[in-house]
């Protein structure tokens, strides 16, 4: 009776394990269709079809379409007046002193090279974004094996135990205990390939594309060496960021509004001919040439609130270019701290770190198996060993994100993936 006890529990004990292994085999390889892509392709693609930049081109355009509205003139105007017999044709047409339309025309074209400026800090801004959700792709992934590979040594480790157990070398609780423990890590690995596939439909988003097909990232993130000089960085950001040329152009654009605001303080001279006949009879009785100017008073040019607006905005702008100038300094200095700071924390990892707990692990396995310690002691060697991979992964994203940010601040670009 006990032998047929024993017959059923380790039966049951083997399927559940194949049960395990079969789930974890349909996860890993499921049928969503998937593409590989390249880490310049895909910055290609977003530069081609991102939605937002295609929406953020606009504006470039109604500002290029606002130069052409500031070169218009003004119309002439044509009267017609008729009274009994006499009938008056008159054409009219405004003089506008002080060159108000070049300062239009100039204000409107500073206004759209300021659009263009402000479309390439937009694609600068969105290439670091993009890249992020590059990086975040090949973290997930990364993730999932390790977490695919702990699974897999827990599920050999737990076959070995339940032939441990029917020899008599171990107790039922430590096989029940492997077993649960394999159980746990295929929940993990459930819950990380959403997290994968998650990552991987953000970068489709980034691409103007649909889910359809998912792009799966290929590159490596581990031969990012980059070494730099703050002062050299500091200096390069200077006289590479947008945002301090778009301050530039600020200063511009307030200057041509204060010439703009002087010359709205011409009169403009309204001009008129016109031609007039006095029909009485059969014959025409008088034929008149008309000609006539009519000149504004400008008693609003008293007031000069106006030119003290921009004045102000003269002078401000030019604070503007101040303190662009040290925010630059003050972003590029912490970022430089921060990627320095990591670049440490990953050599560490790099230097023996991931190697040592393997080694740990493979002790506590190792006298496991001789008997010499409990699955507890397995249990929690396995589980800091995966934590010290993941905390290496974790580390080495913050250190490629570090370096995508820093190169952001500065202006700079030759971040590939390939």
């Amino acid at each position: 009776m006990k032998m047929n006890k024993l017959i059923i529990f380790f039966t049951t004990f083997l399927l559940t394990g194949n049960i395990v292994r079969i789930q974890a085999q349909n996860i890993l390889t499921d049928n969503s269709p998937v593409q590989s892509i390249q880490f310049g392709h895909y910055l290609n693609s977003v530069g081609r079809n991102n939605l937002s930049l295609l929406i953020e081109k606009y504006n470039v355009k109604i500002a290029d379409a606002g130069v052409i509205v500031a070169k218009v003139m003004p119309d002439p105007e044509l009267t017609f007046e008729a009274s009994e017999d006499v009938y008056k044709v008159g054409l009219g047409y405004t003089l506008e002193l002080g060159n108000k339309r070049g300062a239009r025309v100039r204000v409107a074209k500073s206004e759209a090279e300021l659009s263009k400026l402000a479309l390439e800090h937009f694609f600068q801004e969105l290439r670091a974004e993009a890249a992020e959700a590059f990086l975040n792709a090949i973290y997930q992934r990364e993730l999932l094996n390790v977490k695919r590979s702990s699974y897999e040594y827990m599920l050999q480790l737990s076959r070995s135990d339940s032939l441990r157990f029917r020899m008599g070398e171990i107790t039922e609780n430590d096989a029940r205990q492997s077993k649960l423990e394999a159980v746990s890590l295929l929940n993990e690995i459930y819950g990380q390939k959403a997290e994968y596939k998650s990552a991987l439909v953000v970068l489709n988003q980034y691409m103007g594309a649909t889910v359809d097909t998912l792009n799966i990232p290929v590159g490596k993130w581990n031969e990012l060496n980059r070494n730099f000089v703050l002062s050299e960085l500091i200096t390069t950001a200077s006289d590479s960021r947008i945002d301090l040329m778009a301050a530039h152009k600020n200063s511009e654009i307030a200057i041509n509004q204060l010439r703009l605001a002087r010359s709205e303080r011409w009169i403009d001279l309204g001009v008129t001919a016109g031609y007039e006949r006095d029909w009485r009879g059969f014959f025409p009785t008088r034929n008149m040439m008309t000609v006539g100017i009519s000149i504004p008073l400008k008693f609003s040019n008293f007031n000069k609130g106006a030119i003290k607006v921009a004045n102000y905005f003269t002078e401000q702008s030019k604070y503007e270019i101040d303190n662009a100038l040290l925010q630059i300094q003050t972003e590029v200095s912490q970022a430089f701290y921060q990627f320095e700071a990591i670049k440490k924390q990953l050599s560490q990892y790099e230097s023996g770190l991931l190697e040592e707990s393997r080694k740990v692990l493979d002790g506590i396995v190792y006298k496991y198996k001789r008997g010499e310690t409990n699955i507890l002691e397995v249990l929690i060697a396995q589980r800091s060993y995966n934590e010290v991979q993941e905390q290496y992964l974790e580390t080495m994203k913050k250190y490629a994100s570090s370096l995508v940010n820093l190169e952001k601040v500065c202006g700079i670009w030759d971040i590939d993936f390939e």
